[in-house]
Order: C-alpha cells, then sequence, then structure tokens
C-alpha cells in the first residue's frame, strides 16, 4: 500500500516547507514521521523558539529523516536562522558528517570567539571568579590559576586607577616569602627610577640586595656609624644648593621663588630638628612625663643661637648635640623669658630635667651614636638606600626606638629635599618607595613610631613617595601599648592602596573581616598556604617546600572584588646570587644532610629566567 501526497512543492524561501508529492514513503515511515510539520519543527528550532526532540522520540526519527532527505533545506533553514552553513546540525556516519560541507575534514574550523567582561563571565565555567592579572608596572610572578605575568607596582597601579595611593600592606605567616616580594618589588623600582629607601633594615635581609644594586649601605648601631640629630642631612644640603643658585641669579622673578623655597624648607629643617630632640627627651623620660612646652621653646631657642653668626654654625658645619646643652646651660636673655625666670639660680632649677635627659643622649650606648657628626650622609643620587640597624641590641627598647625615629626623620628629609630641588628647577623629580619590613617592631619600637607611620600613610601620595609595610598579622598591631596607638595601626591597612595575603591562619582572616572582606574561596585558599610541607618517608631526603611559600593574593579594593592570587618566579640571576636567602645561616646544616634550602620556591627553580 502507498500513499500520495498532493501538498504542492513550496520555494526554499517559504517559510513552511514540504515534502514534495513524488515522495511516496511506505506505511511505516508515514507512521513514523506523523503529521509533523519538520520544516517547520527545523525553522523554530534553528531560530531558537523550539527546543531539539530527543532523538529517540518519534519527532526526533521524524526530524532526523527529514533533515537526511532535504539537506538543500535544511541548509535554507539554518542561514534563514543567521548561522554559517557549515555549523548545521547534521548526521554523522563512518565518514564524517553527511550532506553538503560534511565527509572528513583535514582542516576543522575555529570555533566562533566571543569577548565579555569578568564581570559578565564571571561564574562561568572554569571561571568561578575574576581573573584579571595587571601586567603594567614590575610583573613579580604568574596568575596561580592562568599563568599570565602579574605585576605587584605600588606606583603602576596607582597611575592606572586601580588604588588610590601608592601604597600597600602585606600580611603572611614567616617563611612564605614576604621579604622575597618586597625585594623583587624593590628591584623593579630601581629599573623603573625610583628610588627605594628602607629606613632601618632591623634583621638586615636587604644589604645584598642593595649592595649588589649599587646602592648605599649606612651602616647605624655598636661600633657602627654615627646620625647627628642637628645636621640638615640631605634637606641641608639641598638648601645650600639653592643658595648657590640663587646668588648666580639674575632674573628678579626667579630670585624671589628660590627665597621663598629657601625659607620654607629652613622653617622645616629648624622644626624637624626640635621635633627630633624632642622625641629622644621623650624616649629617655618614657617613664616620667613629655617634654614641657617651655623646654621645647628652649630647644628651639638655642638652635637659632647656634645657627645665627655669633653662634658660628651653618648646613655645612652644624652643631652637635654637646654644643645643644652647652647653649642651653649657658641661658640667654631669651631663654630666660621662655622658662619665665630672671635669675640664673631659678633657670638653672628649671632646666634641670631637660639637661639630664640631654646628658643621657652624650654619652653611654645613645651617645656612641648621637654624640658625632654623621659618618654617612644619605647620597640622593644612590639608586637604593639601606640603614643597617641590625647591630643594634635587641633587648635595648630605647636606643632602638631613638634609632628608627632618627632613622625616619633623616629618610623624609631626603625626601623633602628631592623635592626642594625639583621646585627650584635644580634637579629631575624624583619618586620614593619607603620600604618598612617588620612593621611590628617599628612601631613597638617606642612613642612616636606609630605617629611618624600615620603620617606617612596619610601624605605619602602628596611627596609622591610610595610605602611598603610588611608584618606577619594584624594581632601584631594589636599589641602596642596604649588603645590609642592600636586604633592607629589599625588604620594603616584601611589607608593602604592595595593589602597582600599570604599564608594566614584561619582566626587571622576572621580578625581582617572588618577591613577586608574574603570571598569563601578566597579564605580557604590563603588559608590552605599555611599549611607546611606534606610529610615524607625517611627514604626520601630531600626537602619540599611549604604549600604556601610565594604564594600571596592581592587584594585591589576593600569589597567583594575578587583578589588576584599569584605565586612569585625568581629568575636566574636571583638564584645564583642568592639575595633572596634568608637562611644562609642554615647553609651548612642543608648541605650537611643534603638537603634543599627552603629559602627558594620549587617552583622558582623551575620556572627561572620564565619572563
Amino acid at each position: 500500500m502507498t500513499l500520495t501526497d498532493d501538498r504542492p512543492e513550496l520555494g526554499y524561501d517559504d517559510p513552511y516547507l514540504f515534502e514534495t508529492a513524488a515522495v511516496q514513503p511506505s506505511a511505516f515511515v508515514r507512521w513514523i514521521i506523523g503529521d509533523t510539520d519538520y520544516a517547520d519543527l527545523a525553522a523554530r528550532i534553528a531560530n531558537g523558539d523550539a527546543d531539539e526532540p530527543y532523538p529517540y522520540s518519534r519527532r526526533g526519527l521524524g526530524l532526523m529523516r527529514w533533515r537526511n532527505d532535504h539537506p538543500h533545506t535544511l541548509r535554507a533553514v539554518t542561514e534563514a536562522a543567521g548561522d554559517p552553513w557549515w555549523r548545521e546540525a547534521l548526521s554523522s556516519s563512518a565518514r564524517g558528517l553527511k550532506g553538503a560541507g560534511g565527509g572528513r575534514m583535514s582542516t576543522v574550523p575555529a570555533p566562533i570567539e566571543y569577548e565579555a567582561t569578568s564581570v559578565q563571565m564571571c561564574g562561568l565555567n572554569p571561571w568561578a571568579i575574576g581573573a584579571a592579572a595587571p601586567s603594567a608596572g614590575t610583573i613579580v610572578g604568574q596568575h596561580a590559576v592562568t599563568d599570565d605575568a602579574v605585576s605587584c607596582d605600588p606606583f603602576a597601579y596607582f597611575r592606572d586607577n586601580h588604588i588610590a595611593n601608592p601604597s600597600m600592606f602585606v600580611l603572611s605567616l614567616p617563611g612564605l616569602g614576604k621579604s622575597t616580594l618586597i625585594r623583587k618589588i624593590l628591584i623593579g623600582a630601581c629599573g623603573w627610577g625610583q628610588t627605594p629607601i628602607i629606613a632601618g633594615d632591623i634583621k638586615g635581609e636587604y644589604i645584598k640586595l642593595t649592595r649588589l644594586m649599587g646602592g648605599q649601605i649606612i651602616t647605624l648601631g655598636h661600633g657602627g656609624g654615627h646620625l647627628n640629630p642637628l645636621a640638615g642631612g640631605a634637606l641641608g644640603q639641598a638648601v645650600v644648593r639653592a643658595i648657590a643658585a640663587r646668588n648666580i641669579e639674575t632674573d628678579p622673578d626667579r630670585i624671589v621663588e628660590l627665597d621663598e623655597l629657601i625659607a620654607t624648607a629652613k622653617i622645616s629643617i629648624r622644626t624637624r630638628q626640635i621635633n627630633a630632640v624632642c622625641a629622644l627627651v621623650e624616649l629617655i623620660r618614657y617613664d616620667t612625663h613629655s617634654v614641657k612646652a617651655f623646654e621645647n621653646s628652649l630647644i628651639g631657642i638655642a638652635l637659632r643661637e647656634l645657627y645665627s653668626e655669633a653662634g658660628g654654625f651653618s648646613y655645612e658645619n652644624p652643631p652637635l648635640l654637646k654644643d645643644l646643652y652647652n647653649r642651653i646651660d649657658t641661658g640667654s636673655p631669651a631663654m630666660w623669658q621662655a622658662a619665665y625666670k630672671t635669675e640664673s639660680k631659678g633657670y638653672r632649677e628649671a632646666i634641670t630635667e631637660l639637661m639630664q635627659a640631654l646628658g643621657a643622649l652624650t654619652s653611654g650606648p645613645l651617645g656612641d651614636i648621637f654624640a658625632d657628626h654623621t659618618t654617612q650622609p644619605i647620597d640622593l643620587d644612590a639608586p637604593m638606600i639601606c640603614i643597617d640597624v641590625s647591630s643594634l641590641d635587641r633587648g635595648d627598647t630605647t636606643l632602638k626606638a631613638a634609632v628608627m625615629l632618627s632613622c625616619w626623620a633623616d629618610a623624609y628629609g631626603t625626601v623633602e629635599a628631592a623635592h626642594l630641588l625639583a621646585d627650584a628647577g635644580l634637579d629631575r623629580q624624583r619618586l620614593f618607595l619607603m620600604a618598612l619590613d617588620e612593621l611590628w617592631q617599628v612601631i613597638g619600637a617606642g612613642p612616636g613610631m606609630v605617629a611618624r607611620v600615620n603620617e606617612i600613610t596619610r601624605l605619602n601620595r602628596t611627596d609622591a613617595t610610595g610605602l611598603l609595610m610588611i608584618t606577619h598579622t594584624g594581632r601584631d598591631l594589636e599589641t602596642l601599648p596604649t588603645e590609642a596607638d592600636i586604633k592607629t595601626a589599625k588604620g594603616f591597612i584601611d589607608r593602604a592602596g592595595m593589602v597582600v595575603c599570604g599564608g594566614l591562619p584561619i582566626g587571622e582572616v576572621e580578625r581582617l573581616s572588618g577591613e577586608l572582606k574574603f570571598t569563601a574561596a578566597e579564605a580557604d585558599m590563603v588559608t590552605s598556604w599555611s599549611r607546611g610541607a606534606a610529610l615524607r618517608g625517611s627514604e626520601r631526603r630531600t626537602a619540599r617546600a611549604p604549600v604556601g611559600r610565594g604564594h600571596f593574593l592581592i587584594k585591589v579594593a576593600k569589597d567583594n572584588t575578587p583578589g588576584i592570587p599569584i605565586r612569585t618566579v625568581l629568575t636566574d640571576v636571583e638564584i645564583e646570587t642568592g639575595v633572596h636567602d634568608t637562611n644562609a645561616r642554615f647553609a651548612e646544616y642543608f648541605s650537611g644532610r643534603n638537603v634543599e634550602s627552603p629559602a627558594l620556591d620549587d617552583d622558582a627553580s623551575q620556572m627561572a629566567g620564565a619572563y
């Protein structure tokens, strides 16, 4: 039995295409095909208005037969839907796809590619989180997921508007590569023409790097050099250069401009000298009281008289603390008036405590450092500056605090000197990158250090100075003696342009939740980096690096914006020179047991020189 179909054949342009009347399928096939208009169904599937039926259902078998018997009609329907002909849904055989364009293919056409932002694509497999990887500035390693090169450069991030100010706060447990990351950033800063300053290298971890970069190393401490808190420093030398330029200048407007700059710089120098002496006096009196108002006035008057023509001192020949001591001890009508005394006897009684503190600064351990002229003035032209204080007695908190305060005052005076020369047109505009490693030791050194660091975190953008602050955990900021200092120190994380987290314990991630937002995946990642290396059997004597060594999460925002997981990569030069090896004292122990030094990342030795 045969069935006939007397429906007229329609053109390919008609939206409804039917089988021709000449086709006479069997009754069984007709039963399978049924009354479904497969041309219409194929057109609606191509347009996305209908779903593909199950292949082995009645409609699925009928649609497959229709597609096999009407390849040209199928092509017309597909092209009308907008897809190219080679993306037709054709049935396959042992030799490839059936129909026009089918068969074996020696070259497979590339699929259509679509581009979208990380926000739009977020959540689509395999991009569970955003994977932006800035490569502007100093490249320090690779993205932990995509292997793209990633930079970690406060100045470059600030220039590209990723962060609001060029500062970075680094948190990580010991031994996971914090100092290595900072050294890589400092190396890049030298390459970009910036001047890194390590104002107080407590553990001596940056001396080798500074020497390799051809920088200046200033040693302070027992058996080291001296630092005169009354010297003008680099700022005083800048004033001398500005005065020399003013004396040969002929343009009246230019002379007025230079006079204003010089006057402002002199006031800044005098203020810094007074503050430096007062801070040292307060350290001596840490268990009594701070500097009194009239004592502050006495110090200022004495310095003014010392730098006068009668005093005989200048920025080229600055006075010492013993000269300040003698000048206050001798007194003058201005000093008597400041102490509100009209006779020498009453004056001497008023200055007794001040003279005792100044005497302590000119003798004993403090006198070994502050009682003589500065041995090595800071060189503005040095590519890197490191003030080494590693020889200080770690138990002498007063001496350590005094030296750290003086180092920071001298370093920041150097920054002001560079800006003065740039404003006067005598030198180029310089950018400085100040590294503050072991933050917990610095801010806990004594009164005034929290305020000094706080000042820098608020003004570093104005002063064209980047700031790197490094510590182990946020708990370090809670060990300060006063509640006011603790609150101020916690603000360092809030004001940091970017926060970099290495391996941290679970409790630390929860503690930081008030200042920094972690997604669940990021929290798991950071805490997983805090684990040590997996245990091995005794027959395998080579050491493995901890899981989290060299791994960090860069957070450029304090909201729920995904961070950037990276792993640092060491170059051949870094490995050969051992600039990052902080376990040098264990070298004999490691070599004796045939154990690799864990100071270098396992991945680093394999990927050295990757970029």
